[in-house]
């Protein structure tokens, strides 16, 4: 991990959000390559591929095999850092400039359709999952990329 990112636990999906809104509201840099607005953006595609709204390239089968293994420790502890094939970065992350007041829109509109979704399908890259491990991993995921996400005071 970068060494300058935040150390951030969440317990739950929704105090993951009230960080988001928080960041929104104050002065921010970023130290990783994306804007806010940008990490809002890539949270709520990552939102819409849960819920099947987006749809990813398939992964290489030993990927597939590696998943259900790496599962646990990814529920664990966060993580940042690696580089995604190029065509999940297409769909995870955009590649135009993105305000942070658009970001969050649409965080908050694929947060509600992702909090309101039960049962949730199969994930893409897990397989199936419990609704407490969704929400434990979104914690970990957000706790990965708002980690980069620093106040300015």
């Amino acid at each position: 991990m970068a060494t300058d990112h935040r150390t951030l636990r969440f317990e739950s999906i929704d105090a993951a959000m009230a960080e988001a809104e928080r960041l929104a509201a104050v002065e921010t840099r970023t130290t990783g390559q994306f804007s806010l607005g940008q990490i809002f953006e890539h949270l709520a595609r990552t939102f819409e591929v849960v819920l099947g709204e987006r749809k990813m390239p398939p992964s290489p089968l030993p990927m597939r095999i590696l998943s259900r293994l790496i599962r646990p420790l990814v529920l664990r502890k966060a993580q940042t850092g690696f580089k995604l094939p190029s065509k999940a970065q297409h769909v995870l992350w955009p590649s135009e400039a993105v305000s942070t007041e658009d970001g969050l829109q649409h965080l908050r509109q694929a947060y509600e359709k992702f909090k309101a979704t039960d049962p949730l399908p199969k994930h893409v890259f897990f397989g199936n999952m419990t609704r407490e491990q969704h929400d434990t991993l979104q914690c970990r995921h957000f706790e990965g990329h708002l980690g980069f996400v620093h106040p300015v005071s």
